[in-house]
């Protein structure tokens, strides 16, 4: 049986390198996707480094371009024969709200809507592979944070919108993708899953103002390696489905466990709300 591939987005340190480099060691073939060539180069070089018989591949796309998005998926599935799992790890919070032309926060657009447009994009791909191997996974990267998120605020420019409440949103529309997946792709031999990676020490917050972003600071040593954080993504993506659970498609997961979410908005409907709202920008 050929080696599985993966797809990791900001792959070029924390979370997603550690992922990459723990894949890697699982045999593995990675494909890195990244904003910065130079950033997604040195990532390469690092994981050659550490696996030097792993085969990986650099792609890079602004998951804040759609255009950039819609490209690079093209360029995959013109290469690629078989996509197995999809971790859509990219993410920021945000130092400050700024709104794109048509109104949505930032960070919500690169977070939410520009992996949307990626998935979707590279569905025929990770369809045809589950045609053929029967498992295909799509991860993506939340948090304990979406409890912050309301449903009400997507979409809208709201000009006294916190960061706080920016990120909330944005890790509450990534549990709400993943539950719109299972119900999408249900049948297909597609699963989804979210994950809360704990408090990683990355540079996550690094760009945060105020006793916010000083707190983070001083809280810095005390919170997870990259490589413990990355545990319950690698678990989801390499475990056999019997011990990741078959009822847990479109699940949420910490500690390498299915876990309950924490916020009200988690619903079948608001997940196919969200769907619906996201197509216009594929």
């Amino acid at each position: 049986m050929k080696d599985k591939t993966v797809l990791i987005t900001g792959a070029n340190s924390g979370l997603g390198l550690a992922t990459a480099k723990a894949l890697a060691k699982k045999s593995f073939d990675l494909i890195l996707l990244c904003r910065s060539e130079k950033k997604g180069q040195d990532a390469m070089a690092d994981i050659q480094r550490d696996t030097p018989t792993v085969k990986v591949n650099l792609v890079t796309a602004d998951l804040a371009d759609l255009d950039s998005v819609r490209d690079v998926a093209r360029k995959i599935s013109q290469q690629y024969s078989r996509l197995d799992v999809l971790i859509n790890n990219a993410g920021y919070t945000p130092a400050t709200i700024e709104f794109t032309p048509d109104g949505i926060e930032k960070s919500f657009y690169a977070s939410h809507v520009g992996h949307f447009v990626l998935t979707w994009h590279l569905l025929d791909l990770l369809k045809k592979t589950a045609a053929e191997t029967g498992d295909v996974r799509i991860i993506n990267l939340s948090s304990a944070a979406h409890f912050m998120g309301k449903k009400a605020r997507f979409f809208r420019h709201i000009d006294n919108l916190s960061t706080w409440s920016a990120y909330g949103d944005d890790k509450l529309a990534n549990i709400l993708f993943t539950k719109g997946l299972a119900r999408q792709l249900d049948g297909t031999g597609i699963r989804s899953y979210s994950v809360h990676p704990g408090a990683v020490s990355t540079n996550f917050g690094s760009d945060t103002p105020g006793f916010v972003g000083q707190l983070l600071k001083v809280a810095s040593p005390l919170m997870r390696s990259p490589e413990k954080g990355a545990k319950t993504s690698i678990f989801l993506a390499a475990s056999p489905l019997k011990s990741i659970g078959d009822g847990n498609n479109g699940g949420y997961f910490a500690d390498s466990q299915s876990k309950a979410v924490s916020n009200r908005d988690v619903t079948d409907e608001n997940a196919d709300w969200l769907w619906e709202k996201s197509l216009p920008f594929v």
